[in-house]
């Protein structure tokens, strides 16, 4: 059954731009870290692991991570949508639109984009079909989008006295798609690794939430 990953809008928190940088740097770190202890576990079966405390923390640990990193994007995005007029579903349209001129498969029978439930926003994206993607080649390619980021926050806005080279509606629309780029190896990471060691994607996310109402960011 396919489960389709959504994160929420957090509700309590208005971070800017600049600290979800610090702070996707600080939890991209971390999931390094975690992904480096999930290394010598990786091979093994989903029985294996299960059977293995270390091995079960230690994944669950990664997945905790990949879902802490891209919380962080989608939680900015929300926040853009609100205070800087970026459209999160036109944003989401021209991401898969992206996607598909890169040639990336993914499941076109399921619906991304914003949605409602209980009440709260959610955001989905989906799961790339790229077999030959894993673990640690996501760790690259998110350190790779976090320095695309960076760049138009920084060289191209003109952030250290270089001549800036494009406006300030470039630099939002730019940093969000970055961050939805970022957010992308993430969900994909988490469905492959779902699949992969059969992973409850349904309770991964609810341990999510119940962290996040216990820290105060989400009511």
């Amino acid at each position: 059954m396919f489960n389709i990953i959504g994160l929420p809008k957090l509700n309590k928190l208005s971070p800017t731009l600049y600290s979800t940088l610090l702070k996707i740097v600080e939890e991209s770190g971390e999931l390094a870290r975690a992904t480096l202890t999930f290394l010598p576990y990786e091979r093994l079966r989903p029985d294996e692991i299960s059977e293995l405390a270390a091995a079960r923390e230690s994944l669950a640990e990664v997945n905790g991570e990949l879902l802490d990193v891209a919380q962080t994007c989608v939680t900015m995005l929300f926040v853009m949508e609100e205070n800087y007029a970026i459209v999160i579903d036109d944003l989401i349209e021209r991401h898969l639109n992206k996607l598909k001129v890169k040639k990336y498969a993914f499941r076109q029978d399921q619906v991304y984009k914003l949605y409602t439930e209980d009440n709260y926003k959610y955001m989905s994206l989906p799961k790339l079909l790229l077999p030959e993607v894993t673990l640690l080649r996501t760790v690259c390619k998110i350190q790779e989008e976090v320095g695309e980021l960076t760049q138009y926050l920084g060289k191209r806005a003109g952030a250290s006295g270089e001549k800036n080279v494009i406006d300030n509606k470039e630099v939002l629309v730019g940093s969000a798609g970055e961050l939805l780029d970022v957010a992308q190896c993430c969900f994909t990471m988490m469905y492959i690794l779902a699949e992969k060691y059969d992973v409850d994607i349904e309770n991964l996310i609810q341990v999510h939430i119940a962290k996040l109402k216990v820290r105060g960011y989400f009511v």
